[in-house]
């Protein structure tokens, strides 16, 4: 990591320069996207302020990371951050002269900015409860850190055709999407992995093709490698719109994926010294057993530990509600922050007199599951996104909230800006992607809804592309449907399978 450290140092006074000559408009919005997204920064809708993209490495924040990011805040009078659903950390509205001081001081404490975005290896993605789970196989956060730091010490050696994700899942909820990656290991009981590779969101959703099947954990390595150079092989280096992992099913087989995949892992692993030694972390904090939880309150398997859900509306956070967290858990022995690919925020390690003070502080978060829905930044910030996607979302929370639907009345949702997918709305029960409808040959500004995705391992499936709706509709659809499940005294999930022709009249109502 010191040698990465000292490499990316010795690339930030170049950064520095180009941010210069374009906030001196020198460079084009493109070209300096083109540069600027490989030192994971990007300039926001108008040119004037910047996002700078924190990577939190398999969506850990541990006490020290939490004080940077508060620290850095307060420091440059940044008030607005974004969870994301890769597991990281946003912040927006960065003056031009802050970013590199930022880079630097990240650097220092091993946040690592380099390949937030742009044609790198993104952070490494982990699920959230991995290593407190009761149900979990094992703990595969100790594999997630050697993959990530695996492909740090290759971040800027290569050059890639885009970018590429990886995941590690422990459970059958998937969180991390393992299976339609383009590279996911799924931990099984007999502590093997299962592996996934060519699959992801966007345009043209693929899902994985699976090119391991109980592999030893030690081999992890030899995989991400293969993958690695399987993606720069194969991968389509002259059209951006197609080069991304999952086109590659397009050229070959899911046969000849796999017998090719295979063949270039047993060569790794000839000529490699790749094997990964894991060390498992232990917790050996414990506390007394909680005969009942409040509300948000999950029991780990270590006993006596228990961890506090919270998730911030739209996933956004100001600086204020970092310091609050960050002065809260400084004292708590071992507690850490976790985010998860649905931006919420776990507090584990807990006592449950602790967890209790957690709760307190929190109440500020969703209420319901369909509270918890997630959103990407939204066309206000970001300069591709097609529609404010994070502010329909707020709208839409703030005027249902005084109906007071019951939790499941109304599912979890997920709202994209546009096809780029990073509000993951194809595995949404109910997923929206920014869009635009004609109407008597009028362009209005609406959303693409897609229904019944499923991103846990049993019946994966995405969502199934069902119409249009227009954003005014939006606040009445949901209005609509959720008096409609209050009247029959159900939930979404129940009264969409009992009430097929009712909603398919609801759905043509408004699409």
């Amino acid at each position: 990591m010191e040698s990465l450290q000292q490499e990316l140092y010795q690339e930030l006074p170049e950064f520095e320069e180009k941010t210069k000559q374009f906030c001196r408009k020198e460079i084009s919005v493109k070209e300096y996207k083109g540069y600027s997204g490989g030192f994971g920064s990007y300039a926001q809708r108008g040119g004037e302020a910047f996002m700078l993209r924190l990577r939190m490495n398999q969506g850990r924040i541990t006490k020290e990371k939490l004080n940077f990011i508060v620290e850095q805040c307060q420091k440059y009078d940044i008030q607005r951050t974004h969870c994301t659903t890769c597991q990281t950390v946003q912040l927006h509205d960065v003056q031009p002269d802050a970013l590199t001081p930022i880079m630097k001081a990240g650097l220092e404490i091993g946040i690592v900015t380099r390949g937030g975005g742009g044609d790198y290896p993104r952070n490494v993605m982990c699920s959230p409860l991995s290593g407190i789970d009761p149900e979990e196989p094992f703990d595969v956060y100790p594999y997630a850190k050697a993959a990530g730091e695996y492909l740090l010490k290759i971040i800027n050696k290569y050059s890639l055709p885009r970018k590429l994700k990886v995941a590690f899942s422990n459970s059958q909820a998937n969180e991390t999407h393992a299976n339609f990656r383009d590279l996911g290991f799924i931990a099984n009981q007999d502590h093997t992995f299962d592996v996934y590779c060519c699959g992801g969101l966007g345009n043209n959703p693929m899902m994985g093709v699976k090119v391991g099947d109980h592999i030893d954990p030690k081999d992890i390595l030899y995989y991400v490698n293969t993958m690695v150079l399987f993606f720069m092989e194969h991968g389509n280096y002259t059209n951006r719109a197609k080069a991304r992992s999952r086109y590659i099913q397009q050229e070959l087989t899911k046969e000849e994926i796999q017998k090719e995949f295979q063949e270039k892992v047993k060569l790794a692993k000839k000529n490699l010294d790749h094997d990964v030694t894991i060390q498992e972390e232990s917790i050996t904090k414990t506390g007394p057993i909680a005969t009942e939880l409040p509300d948000r309150v999950l029991a780990q398997k270590q006993p006596g530990l228990y961890t506090v859900k919270y998730h911030p509306i739209c996933g956004n956070m100001d600086v204020q509600k970092w310091a609050e967290l960050n002065h809260l858990i400084q004292d708590m022995e071992a507690v850490e922050l976790r985010l998860s690919p649905q931006e919420d925020i776990y507090i584990v390690n807990l006592t449950i007199d602790e967890a209790k003070t957690v709760v307190a502080h929190t109440q500020d978060g969703a209420r319901t599951s369909f509270e918890a829905s997630v959103s990407c930044i939204g066309a206000q910030t970001c300069q591709v996104g097609l529609r404010n996607s994070n502010e329909v979302l707020k709208k839409l929370i703030d005027f249902l909230r005084p109906y007071n639907f019951k939790e499941g009345v109304l599912p979890r949702i997920y709202i994209s800006g546009c096809p780029s997918s990073c509000g993951t709305h194809q595995i949404g029960t109910i997923g929206l992607q920014g869009f635009t409808k004609l109407v008597d040959k009028k362009p209005y500004s609406a959303f693409k809804m897609s229904l019944n995705g499923k991103p846990c391992l049993t019946g994966t499936q995405f969502g199934i592309e069902s119409g249009l709706l227009l954003e005014s509709d939006i606040n009445s659809f949901f209005k609509e449907l959720g008096e409609t499940i209050t009247e029959a005294d159900s939930t979404f999930a129940i009264w969409q399978k009992e009430n097929a022709d009712q909603w398919q009249a609801l759905l043509k109502k408004y699409l």
